[in-house]
């Protein structure tokens, strides 16, 4: 017979009810203990074994003359025995770690807990239902005293905190009613609240426990992930990503620590920068990626080579500085700059390649040489220069031949200094005649330095030191102004100069943002690419700092400036910078005009040059033309300009000024 449907309906709707009641408290129940909740009972365990073995002495010695002595001591023994072995037990767990929690190991954790509970239930027993001996009160204290620190010490677990709780309090009531006592009832009703309470408070001690082992964690996975970021960040500020080493910035500051040191407890050191002999040449035979190969290979035997506490460090493309503590004499730096070249030396393997690193050294000792980091860099810089310039792969000591040399440069960058704020370095200009007209169409601006004393300083040699010493680009800007000056001046004259070649050293090409402000400082005098030609050599194109030098002759080809490469068929590139940079005009070195008279293979060179000038739509232009004979060979050549002693010296921009006139006025 079918229940009618609202009986039905009424039955099923009763666990609906219960179910927002009931789930969460199904959920605690079931939840399975953590790793670390095992940990923490098993840590605990030993601690309340040792004081339930006291609960139970205390009980034992004081309730000894109201108990029956056989079921005392046999009682006692059990607790002893039962907390030596969850002792023992508790030790052997600690030993081992604690991944996961298997149900096998959750069940086993209750049976304990209830183990642990059991002389407690069976105290009650005795002095409650069997009414044998001993001090209600006293028993029922006791047996509160022991579930509150049960429960406390299984508070993590909370199924064995509610097993050994239940397995007491069951004890104490069942007890209280088989013994027929009158306060049956209410006991009964106070364990069952007791018992509400301590269930409540193990699941919220629990918990928070759980939380705060989850914010432990979680803190501790954030400090871990600072410590990280912060060694990263380490890394990626101080090391060099090919190589390992020290980079330049966190080299320098190793040197600074290194002379502050010396400078304050005394002793020396020395200083070597080591430069790879014919690095370009791998990068352009095999391509930058052996070229990392290389440097690393490098490093390895470097760091092989050196004490523990020395400092190697790569400061740029293929330059490494090196920090010798214990060397401080030219002996110790000799032996261990021997022992590098030697390794350095060594054939390399590299993708299936046999290479020769090979290396020059330049060596400074602090304090003797030096004192101060700039000045040992410097100083060892030059002995660097000696060493390549004596045949390579060998150790040059900066010695006093090298210190005369560094103070009389010294003097030209005092002087220097002096000139540009007494306004005593000048710019002349060299016509750029056309050989099929004999036109002016342009000059060459020359930056000129005549000293108080009426000696004149070579252009190379002060330009030199100019870079060195870091006033390149106030010098760069000073010859900038005054072209600009002089350029307004002509155009104010009615005088039509054509393009002012602007020479442009290495060192303004690798800073580009300084470059750009000489650019725009022309621009706003409304000077542009129509009167200005950008005059480069191939050591702009070359060396360390040159990565974005295509892009930035790209920009100013863009932007309306024409690019001459001077010096054309002196370097062992040239060709290949035609294909790699926006050139207008090309400039034939000297040394091959000088011999067309009388050289036929300076001849042939010419005619290839114009040929392949022509060929790309470059403009040609002879250096150092000095006779006649030359300007009509070149000529016949089909060379467009030429520049030398033939036509005009460098001469003053009001004596340009005066050429351009006498010109025009031949021409008219």
């Amino acid at each position: 017979m079918r229940e009618p449907a609202g009986l039905q309906q009424r039955s099923r709707s009763v666990p609906n009810i219960l179910r927002p009641l009931f789930s969460p408290i199904r959920a605690v129940l079931t939840k399975h203990p953590t790793p670390e909740d095992v940990a923490s009972v098993i840590k605990a365990t030993g601690v309340g074994a040792l004081i339930s073995a006291l609960n139970a002495l205390i009980y034992t010695i004081g309730a000894f003359e109201r108990h029956e002595p056989i079921f005392l001591l046999l009682w006692f023994g059990s607790v002893v025995l039962l907390g030596i072995g969850l002792t023992r037990m508790s030790l052997r767990a600690r030993r081992r770690t604690v991944t996961r929690v298997s149900p096998r190991a959750a069940r086993r954790l209750i049976a304990t807990s209830v183990l642990l509970a059991l002389p407690w239930a069976l105290l009650p027993f005795q002095v409650f239902g069997l009414r044998e001996g001993g001090d209600p009160l006293v028993v029922l204290v006791v047996c509160i005293g022991m579930l509150a620190g049960g429960v406390f010490m299984l508070h993590r677990a909370l199924t064995a905190a509610i097993a050994y709780m239940l397995t007491i309090l069951l004890a104490v009531a069942l007890s209280i009613h088989t013994g027929g006592w009158d306060q049956a009832w209410p006991v009964t009703a106070y364990c069952l609240l007791f018992g509400v309470f301590l269930a409540y408070f193990a699941l919220i001690a629990g918990e928070t426990a759980r939380q705060r082992d989850a914010s432990v964690q979680a803190l501790s996975k954030a400090v871990s992930g600072l410590r990280a970021a912060r060694d990263e960040n380490y890394l990626l500020a101080n090391i060099d990503d090919t190589t390992g080493l020290l980079n330049r910035k966190a080299f320098n500051a190793r040197l600074a620590e290194a002379v502050a040191a010396q400078r304050a407890e005394g002793g020396a050191f020395s200083l070597l920068l080591m430069d790879l002999d014919r690095f370009k040449n791998v990068n352009d035979l095999f391509g930058h990626g052996v070229g990392d190969e290389l440097l690393a290979e490098v490093a390895r035997r470097l760091r092989a080579n050196l004490h523990e506490g020395d400092v190697v460090g790569r400061i740029g493309g293929d330059e490494f500085c090196i920090i010798l503590r214990e060397a401080r004499d030219e002996a110790q730096i000799r032996a261990v700059a021997g022992r590098l070249l030697e390794a350095l030396n060594r054939p390399a393997r590299l993708v299936g390649r046999q290479l020769h690193p090979g290396a020059s050294i330049g060596a400074v000792i602090c304090p003797e040489d030096a004192a101060e980091p700039v000045e040992l860099f410097l100083k060892a810089d030059l002995a660097l220069n000696r060493a390549k310039e004596s045949g390579r792969g060998q150790c040059v000591k900066f010695d006093d031949h090298l210190r005369q040399q560094v103070i009389a440069e010294d003097q030209i960058e005092a002087g220097l200094r002096e000139a540009l704020k007494d306004n005593l370095l000048y710019v002349q200009y060299q016509p750029k005649i056309c050989l099929r007209d004999g036109m002016p169409m342009g000059a060459e601006a020359l930056v000129r330095w005549k000293m108080q004393d009426g000696e004149k300083v070579p252009p190379d040699h002060f330009l030199s030191i100019a870079a060195e010493r870091g006033m390149l680009p106030a010098l760069s800007r000073h010859i900038a102004e005054a072209v600009a000056g002089h350029i307004l001046d002509w155009r104010a004259a009615g005088l039509t100069p054509g393009k002012i070649a602007l020479n442009l050293h290495p060192d303004d090409i690798k800073s580009p943002e300084l470059l750009m402000e000489t650019i725009h400082m022309f621009e706003d005098r409304g000077i542009s690419g129509k009167d200005l030609l950008l005059e480069i050599t191939e050591g702009c194109l070359i060396g360390r700092g040159t990565d974005m030098v295509s892009r930035l002759l790209d920009a100013l080809d863009e932007r309306g400036y024409d690019l001459s490469l001077d010096d054309f068929g002196t370097g062992h590139a040239a060709l290949a910078h035609l294909k790699k940079i926006p050139v207008a005009e090309i400039k034939i070195d000297r040394s091959f005009v000088s011999g067309l008279e009388y050289r036929r293979d300076d001849r042939a060179i010419v005619a290839a040059i114009v040929e392949i000038a022509r060929g790309l739509g470059i403009r040609s232009v002879a250096e150092g033309v000095e006779t006649e004979a030359q300007r009509q060979i070149l000529l016949e050549l089909g060379v467009d300009a030429g520049q030398g002693y033939l036509w005009s010296r460098p001469i003053s921009a009001d004596s340009f000024a005066a050429f351009l006139e006498a010109q025009n006025r031949a021409a008219s």
